[in-house]
């Protein structure tokens, strides 16, 4: 059952909790909330909305989401296995401006001849992976 805002003839507020049906009778009308003989007043109050959720016959959303977050694991999984298996991979190939060289330490040296040391460094980690046989 939800629970309700209403205000008291003096001002001060209080909380009750209500059946569905008993809001929509306050709401056409039909149906008075009292207190010690005084009616109170229905407030709108959206910080004071609170519900529970609870499991039901079919789950509810904890084990849905524990569900669905399984699901997505073992599909994750799945798929990369696929796209291990069926997507191409491409490698880089040794160049310099666009020239291909026999490896990539020869590339450096072009790169270290043609624009000085600074250019060359940047293709130290592809002659260490070169070398280490990666």
């Amino acid at each position: 059952m939800p629970t309700y805002t209403f205000k008291r003839p003096d001002g001060t507020l209080l909380q009750r909790r209500l059946r569905f049906a008993e809001y929509e009778l306050i709401r056409s009308g039909d149906f008075r909330v009292e207190e010690a003989g005084e009616p109170l007043e229905l407030v709108f109050n959206p910080a004071g909305a609170s519900f529970v959720l609870k499991d039901g016959p079919s789950g509810g959303w904890m084990s849905k989401a524990n569900k669905e977050s399984g699901y997505r694991a073992a599909r994750g999984s799945e798929m990369a296995r696929r796209e291990k298996d069926h997507v191409f991979k491409s490698r880089l190939v040794p160049n310099y401006k666009g020239q291909e060289a026999e490896s990539w330490k020869e590339a450096r040296e072009e790169a270290r001849k043609e624009s000085g040391l600074a250019a060359a460094s940047t293709y130290d980690p592809h002659v260490r992976k070169e070398t280490s046989g990666r």
